[in-house]
This record gives structure tokens, sequence and C-alpha cells, in this order.
């Protein structure tokens, strides 16, 4: 997905843009060394939405103590600020069993993982932002009878350097006898109502929890 992302750009924001590039690729090379092939997908989506797989625990976030691995499908817009599909993406957690996801655990977890996401990819930017300004995101989440639904406010630092609000939607899984969970997150800045959510119908699990 990062290759492609970076062949996506213009000549002349890739000449401006090199040590980024070079941590997208050097992320994206100690995904694959770190995680080998040890894990398959658990996700069917287009074949234009790009893919990775990355496992836990996480580089960026490694206090998240789950066993397993995300698994993750980009919308073809997601890194484009004038498409719908911006910051338009899915993502299922695979993981030992920890138990129902409540508000409050939900909102903790991915607090951590989008302020170690967006401080590992802004420690290695030029466009430093002072932390006293940044601050942490603030995520909040109500439970469904679907799942969860969400808001996260965080400080995006692959692209507008600025802050970005993501809604969310959750689903989890539980399967006692394998003593898996499945927890599947679609995220996009777009309202609930907006079109865009209709996307995440052709992003399914296809995993089941052996």
């Amino acid at each position: 997905m990062i290759i492609r992302y970076l062949l996506d750009r213009s000549f002349t924001d890739t000449i401006m843009n090199m040590k980024t590039i070079l941590i997208f690729l050097l992320l994206s090379i100690y995904i694959s060394l770190a995680h080998g092939q040890k894990s398959k997908t658990i996700l069917s989506a287009p074949d234009n939405w790009n893919s990775e797989i990355i496992p836990f625990p996480l580089g960026f976030a490694p206090e998240i103590d789950f066993v397993g691995f995300e698994d993750i499908r980009f919308a073809p817009g997601w890194s484009d600020s004038t498409s719908i599909e911006f910051w338009t993406y899915h993502f299922t957690w695979f993981i030992d069993k920890v138990g129902p996801m409540t508000e409050d655990l939900l909102s903790e977890t991915l607090t951590t993982y989008y302020d170690g996401l967006m401080k590992a990819v802004e420690g290695q930017s030029d466009d430093l932002v002072n932390d006293g300004l940044r601050n942490k995101p603030v995520c909040l989440f109500i439970k469904t009878d679907e799942g969860f639904t969400g808001k996260m406010r965080v400080f995006d630092s692959f692209f507008t350097k600025d802050f970005i609000t993501l809604n969310v939607k959750v689903k989890q899984s539980i399967c006692q006898e394998s003593n898996k969970q499945l927890i599947s997150f679609d995220i996009s800045p777009r309202g609930f109502d907006d079109k865009v959510w209709g996307l995440f119908e052709s992003v399914q699990v296809t995993g089941k929890c052996e």
C-alpha cells in the first residue's frame, strides 16, 4: 500500500517529501520482516483497496498487550485529501481473547493506538509539532445494538499536519472454544449518513476464530 501511495504522488511532491517517503518504506520493510508469513489475511475486499498486515505487539504502540495481528484495507482515495474516501479505511484485530470490549476499553486502547501511530510518523518528519500543542487523541465510544460507534480527534501526522475527526463503527465477536476474538473497525471522517459508508459493505471478514 505504501509503495503504491508513493507512485500515485506527483514527481514534485515526491522530491519535496523524500524523508517521509524513506520513513514509510522503512516502516513497510520493518513490518514485513517482523511479520513474515505467519498470518494469513482474514479480510476480503476489492482489488483496488490496498492492504497491510501488522503483528501485535505493534511497533508504534507496544503498550497494547494483545496477541495476534491487525489486518488493514485502505479505500482507493485514503491518501487523497480531495477525495470523499480520504482517511477511509477498515481494520480488524484477530487476537487471543481479551474479553468483551467496553466503551472505556475502546477509548483507552484507541487513544494509545493513535497517539503512538501519529508520534511515530511525526517523530521522523521535518514538520514536527510541539507536544504541548498537539495533545493526545480524544476517543469516545457509545454502545449500540450492532456494536459501538465513536469519534476520535487525532492529529493527522500523515497528510494534513492538522487535527482531524474520524468517525468509527466497531463490531466484535468472541469464539469461546478457540479463545480468539475479532474486533472490526470502519473508519472515515465523513458523517455516518454519508454514502462513503456504503463502501464498507465490500469489505468482509472471511477469517474464522480458529
